[in-house]
């Protein structure tokens, strides 16, 4: 697993996305770069989709045991914020999905996977907290 091409395809769906966000829904311009978005998705999950699905499942185990674990690409935001100056990215409290977190009881929390580094985050909707749960990384070499 190449944790640096792992990273630079996920910055490219952002950034795709947020081309997509920001545009209006007309025109063919609009409908060729959602369908940009869709190869680089399937290739995204093509690609990484077995190793992210693996932290999903850890992060769901840890977290959010009561909640199904589902494909990778939902758990994509439909837009990220860059942080100015740097390749990291935030995402409203808003994106993700909606889980049931053992750790904070009666909070609705959100799971979404954001580039720069890629990362799950957990949020909460109806609290102010959000804790980077799972960082991808280099397996180590035997």
């Amino acid at each position: 697993m190449n944790i640096k091409n792992l990273n630079q395809a996920f910055v490219e769906i952002a950034e795709k996305k947020n081309q997509l966000f920001r545009f209006a829904k007309e025109g063919s311009s609009y409908h060729d770069l959602q369908e940009e978005v869709k190869r680089l998705e399937e290739d995204f999950q093509m690609t990484f989709g077995a190793y992210i699905e693996e932290a999903l499942f850890n992060v769901h185990d840890e977290y959010c045991p009561d909640n199904e674990v589902l494909k990778p690409l939902s758990y994509l935001a439909s837009h990220y914020e860059p942080k100015q100056g740097t390749e990291v990215y935030d995402v409203d409290p808003e994106e993700g999905i909606e889980v049931e977190a053992d750790d904070f009881p009666g909070i609705k929390a959100k799971l979404v996977l954001v580039p720069g580094p890629t990362r799950l985050v957990l949020q909460g909707l109806n609290a102010d907290f959000k804790e980077t749960v799972w960082v991808a990384r280099q397996p180590l070499e035997a």
